[in-house]
């Protein structure tokens, strides 16, 4: 009788895997987090589009944490291996969980779509499966990526202690981030990366976990600086990093005549403090008076897409070393739409040119598919107070 797919794994795809090198927990990740329904306080778990069978992962000796390069799909005994594969499926599944390749198995033979050749091939005999040694080969040609090189520790570092529980698309974006960081370095060229996420997906956290991993890795021999245009989002950052800093985590504001971040590893500062809103000849006082030119090791740009720009990159050009990392919602609606403005299209061309085009994206669409974040519902009114009566006191009392 034909095994189902509980059957199929038990019997006839872990025995392969554990043969192929994939015997350690540190190469194999089973059954990751699925999505959530909002529905209470913390939501639940069901099974759903985030939900992998395996996640096969690379690892370097004495390393923290593993690098996700596959998702394994498991199928049973009687299934086509290469239902659900086909390229477009493929590639979504790369993009959405920042690997490289996708794999199916019906216990006997196994297709592949790989990121590098937009290819699916197969079916291949189960047997030839590609060990855990030939898989981290792969990776190391086809990304060009030396994990075995000092500075490719970021890839392994394991999330702060206060933020450990990140989502799978957290976790994505921070590693498309950190690949795109060392194939520039490789390549001569100093990092700029942007990060688009729906708002509300915790690009907070993202960034805190990234500057977390940064420092366990050695990387954060200056200061960081994350800058932002309003006091909500400076008080919503400080209280993400507090959380995992502690008192390394300042607010750059001038106090007793100088720099409250002084000496500070993480500062957050907005646009006004930093002097950088001004037209008069003061402009950027604050940063030319309290911080010299490379002053800091990371620049983290929020709402890039409607603040970077225009007199108020000033900071990224007296940081010319430090690694740049923009963060956005909406860089495609904005870059495609027939209703912006010249001065939008114009800070959407720039933050294009300048940091190139966003090599982590999570949508709010999949964010609400996820259940991550509510679906909303578009209800169309048509306004007019034709029909209203306004007393004497309503109208005196505007």
């Amino acid at each position: 009788m034909s095994k189902n797919e509980q059957e199929t794994r038990f019997h006839l795809i872990d025995p392969v895997l554990r043969a192929k090198g994939y015997d350690d927990p540190k190469y194999i990740r089973m059954e990751t987090p699925a999505p959530v329904d909002p529905i209470g306080a913390k939501g639940r778990r069901r099974k759903g589009i985030g939900r992998t069978d395996y996640l096969l992962c690379v690892q370097t000796d004495g390393m923290p944490k593993s690098l996700p390069v596959a998702v394994f799909e498991a199928k049973k005994e009687s299934a086509d291996p290469l239902a659900g594969m086909q390229q477009a499926k493929g590639y979504a599944e790369c993009d959405r969980f920042e690997i490289k390749y996708v794999f199916a198995t019906n216990g006997h033979r196994y297709g592949e779509y790989s990121l590098f050749s937009k290819k699916q091939t197969g079916p291949h005999p189960f047997k030839d499966f590609p060990s855990h040694i030939d898989l981290t080969s792969r990776y190391i040609k086809e990304t060009g990526i030396d994990l075995a090189a000092p500075e490719s520790k970021i890839l392994f570092m394991a999330d702060s202690p206060a933020w450990s529980k990140s989502r799978y698309y957290q976790d994505a974006a921070i590693r498309a981030a950190f690949e795109k960081i060392l194939r520039q370095r490789a390549a001569g060229n100093q990092p700029r990366v942007l990060l688009s996420l729906a708002t509300g997906s915790g690009k907070t956290i993202i960034v805190t976990n990234l500057l977390w991993r940064l420092q366990q890795a050695g990387e954060l021999s200056k200061p960081a600086l994350f800058l932002c245009d309003r006091d909500e989002l400076r008080e919503q950052a400080y209280n993400k990093l507090q959380a995992a800093f502690g008192d390394n985590v300042r607010i750059v504001e001038r106090k007793h005549g100088g720099n409250a971040a002084r000496n500070a590893r993480i500062q957050i500062a907005t646009y006004q403090t930093l002097g950088l809103d001004k037209e008069e000849e003061d402009f950027a006082s604050f940063l030319t008076e309290f911080y010299d030119e490379d002053a800091f090791s990371i620049i983290i740009i929020d709402e890039c897409h409607r603040s970077a720009w225009g007199r108020w990159s000033e900071v990224l050009e007296r940081n010319p070393n430090a690694i740049h990392i923009g963060l956005t919602a909406t860089p495609r609606q904005l870059h495609d739409s027939q209703n912006a403005t010249e001065d939008d299209r114009d800070i959407t061309a720039n933050n294009y040119r300048y940091f190139g085009e966003p090599v982590y994206e999570y949508t709010l669409v999949e964010a609400q598919k996820d259940g991550y974040l509510a679906a909303c519902e578009i209800v169309k009114r048509k306004v007019t107070i034709d029909n209203c009566t306004f007393t004497r006191r309503q109208i005196t009392s505007t």
